[in-house]
């Protein structure tokens, strides 16, 4: 239920975003690149799917996580309303991270090979 509502929540935002005209930069392809991959992780996590395998989960676990800190820096430290407001959605987003923790190092049976 939590990723069917965050996919929800990530592709009605950037609708959004785009139906007031917001501009498609190099840093929007970049985001909708790490959600797509975040969101990518947590289904294959809740539905208890192999999608490709471990050690690029891995990798791609610290990579996003790396990527939205940083992300996030210049806007929690700017304006004090922005910054409350984005780090409330933050805490919305915990769960997929932990999620995508779990897929890449905690989710052994599913990147174990059948011998048959």
């Amino acid at each position: 239920m939590y990723a069917a509502l965050l996919t929800f929540g990530v592709l009605a935002g950037e609708a959004a975003n785009l139906s007031r005209g917001s501009e498609v930069t190099a840093l929007t392809l970049a985001n909708w690149t790490l959600s797509a991959a975040l969101l990518a992780a947590l289904w294959g996590y809740a539905l208890r799917r192999r999608i490709g395998n471990e050690r690029y989960w891995r990798a791609v676990f610290w990579l996003v996580l790396f990527a939205n800190a940083v992300m996030l820096v210049p806007v929690l430290l700017g304006d004090r309303a922005v910054a409350m407001f984005t780090a409330a959605l933050t805490l919305l987003i915990v769960p997929a991270y932990l999620a995508a923790y779990r897929y890449a190092y905690r989710s052994t049976a599913l990147w174990e090979v059948n011998s048959d």
